[in-house]
């Protein structure tokens, strides 16, 4: 897996989201410091979310569906707030649920690479893009997220979903696309856009 990602490092650019100058740029990169903070905001944000699941789940999935809806965002929030310096963290998906969370062009192409990657068996525990976008450059750090058994519940096939579950989640988003998943695909990401300024 190392080597493969160095290949795509050593080569440059590897994803384009266009070739006109007003399209962002993307490069996948090899940045020790982006890696460390993106890790660190990441699982900061991880470990809140799973830990409010966790809790919820004590008095069953319809209460894990009302953490997700309520408080998801409202944390993401805190944890920007807490590391601050014009970070932004989200969530997103090519599959997504909340609307709010739908991925932008660059997320996209980073998405489709990282599902490549998945269904190759060779998706990496995170992806640094190094992004020029309106004149000023940007790190994204990706932390792929994988479907496990327990995610099924609310994101696996819809006709298997219990019923009253599947109507809550439908009620809360109507345009949901975030189910039809099987164990070990790639649910979508945390990711931390970094301004590039900070990196020292």
């Amino acid at each position: 897996m190392k080597k493969y990602l160095a290949l795509a490092i050593a080569t440059g650019i590897v994803i384009q989201t266009g070739c006109t100058s007003k399209k962002p740029e993307i490069t996948i990169t090899n940045e020790p410091k982006v890696s460390q903070l993106g890790q660190k905001v990441s699982m900061t944000l991880l470990k809140r979310l799973k830990g409010e699941l966790l809790k919820a789940l004590q008095k069953g999935p319809y209460a894990a569906i009302d953490v997700c809806h309520t408080k998801a965002l409202k944390i993401t929030k805190q944890v920007e707030e807490q590391f601050n310096h014009g970070i932004k963290v989200k969530r997103t998906s090519l599959k997504y649920r909340n609307p709010k969370n739908k991925p932008d062009e660059v997320d996209r192409r980073i998405l489709s690479y990282l599902e490549q990657l998945n269904k190759q068996g060779k998706l990496p525990k995170e992806l640094v893009a190094k992004v020029e976008e309106n004149g000023k450059t940007y790190y994204r750090y990706y932390k792929p997220l994988k479907i496990k058994p327990m995610c099924l519940m609310c994101h696996g096939d819809p006709k298997q979903m219990d019923k009253k579950l599947l109507a809550k989640i439908r009620k809360y988003y109507p345009e949901d696309k975030a189910v039809g998943y099987k164990v070990g695909d790639l649910r979508g990401v945390v990711e931390v856009k970094i301004p590039a300024d900070i990196i020292k």
